[in-house]
């Protein structure tokens, strides 16, 4: 069991936006990610990337629209300038761990603001609704 420092185990739960690097996206850039299960129990975090390319991911997913969230500079105000995008096609899968330690060398940045409520129900709804997402990572999220 991972042992999660104080600071971090306060703000880690369903819904928790972070800013980093994630090394398996195709973008260098650091992405904001919200986490989309309840890590503390799972040991893992299953994390959406949000994304401000919002005509070019629904255009790939174009057959599929139900699986994407939009989100406004409202939803996350101090967070988003900009209007965004989750594609709850793909989720990111890192280990409570990994996570711990890439926080403890500050790559990670965690913030107050939580994504409000009826939007972590839309984010699992698209979850459940992905034709893509294996169904192992599904149970470990909440249905809606």
């Amino acid at each position: 069991m991972a042992l999660v420092p104080l600071e971090l185990r306060l703000s880690l739960r369903e819904g928790s936006v972070f800013y980093f690097q994630e090394r398996k996206l195709s973008s260098a850039e650091p992405h904001f990610h919200i986490v989309v299960n309840n890590p503390l129990s799972q040991q893992v975090l299953l994390l959406t990337v949000v994304t401000s390319k919002v005509e070019k991911v629904k255009f790939r997913r174009r057959d599929c629209l139900q699986t994407l969230v939009e989100l406004s500079p409202a939803d996350l105000p101090r967070i988003l300038t900009e209007p965004s995008i989750v594609d709850c096609n793909n989720l990111t899968h890192i280990r409570l761990d990994e996570f711990c330690d890439r926080w403890t060398r500050k790559e990670i940045k965690s913030f107050k603001e939580d994504l409000p409520v009826p939007l972590r129900k839309a984010l699992r709804s698209a979850i459940h609704a992905s034709e893509i997402l294996a169904d192992e990572l599904k149970a470990l999220v909440t249905k809606p």
